[in-house]
């Protein structure tokens, strides 16, 4: 364990390699939590990166999020669509880079990856309007989208370990995947995934998030986007979308789901709707 741990902290530790952000993102989310954000200033700082100007064309006129008509600037699409809707899709096209990969370690191919984030991002958000959460319904899209970036940099080791996580698997099938990359390798996804959305500025809120999503009774700042996040994945991995070779080891917490005051029949009924959500976010998918 010592050494693998040693080979992840070195990773951690050489911004180099690590995966990275556009410093537009950050201008954009600086921007979008000013409650004076002069729209127009917005939309010309997104206009200055060309890719992601056409990333925002694309996703702002596909059918999930069916704009009242043809959408054809940035500043058209923030009028229309709502600042923080194009904050989530600047978040998109930004995160590609980094999620949609394949994550070899954890028999993850680049479609698996990606697939699961976008529906955990989705699902968060839908549930964060549906049960009127304090939490912005943007905040927990953001959120979701980067649970899992943790795998990234930890798939480049994790196969040192997969022999001997895979065994104990076998011998104790209710042990905790994330305790199990714990012992053998010093740290769980969820961790090296907070570390590097606090290298990245992001707020701490997404970092405990991401800390804590599978075992969301121990997040503080804000439960309720934890509590999203965790349940949104649970689901999304109930339905067999991204699951990893730690399979589905992890549990629902139902204190969890009585915080966002969601019942068994809401569960369900989020759990069946997956395969039409998975088809309206086709384009997001495609990206």
């Amino acid at each position: 364990m010592s050494q693998l741990k040693q080979e992840i902290d070195q990773l951690l530790g050489d911004l180099e390699r690590l995966p990275s952000f556009p410093d537009i993102v950050h201008k954009v989310l600086q921007m979008v939590r000013d409650p004076d954000a002069d729209f127009q200033a917005v939309a010309k700082e997104i206009s200055k990166d060309l890719g992601l100007t056409s990333d925002i064309l694309r996703i702002s006129n596909s059918a999930y999020y069916h704009p009242s008509r043809e959408i054809r600037s940035v500043h058209e699409a923030i009028v229309i669509l709502g600042l923080k809707t194009v904050k989530d899709i600047v978040m998109v096209s930004a995160a590609r880079g980094i999620l949609k990969q394949p994550v070899t370690g954890y028999r993850l191919e680049e479609r698996d990856m990606w697939d699961h984030c976008i529906v955990v991002a989705s699902l968060a958000s839908k549930i964060a309007e549906d049960r009127k959460t304090k939490t912005p319904a943007d905040v927990a899209f953001t959120a979701g989208l980067l649970h899992d970036v943790g795998k990234v940099v930890l798939s480049q080791v994790f196969r040192k370990a997969y022999v001997q996580i895979s065994m104990e698997t076998k011998q104790n099938p209710n042990q905790r995947f994330t305790e199990l990359e714990k012992k053998y390798m010093g740290y769980n996804h969820s961790e090296v995934g907070a570390i590097l959305l606090k290298k990245w500025n992001f707020p701490s809120e997404l970092v405990e998030a991401a800390l804590y999503n599978y075992t969301p009774e121990k997040a503080k700042m804000n439960p309720e986007l934890t509590n999203l996040i965790h349940v949104a994945n649970w689901i999304t991995l109930s339905a067999g979308i991204g699951v990893d070779a730690g399979g589905l080891s992890e549990h629902l917490s139902t204190d969890a789901v009585a915080a966002l005051g969601l019942t068994d029949a809401n569960i369900r009924a989020y759990y069946e709707d997956l395969p039409e959500l998975l088809e309206s976010l086709k384009e997001l998918r495609d990206i």
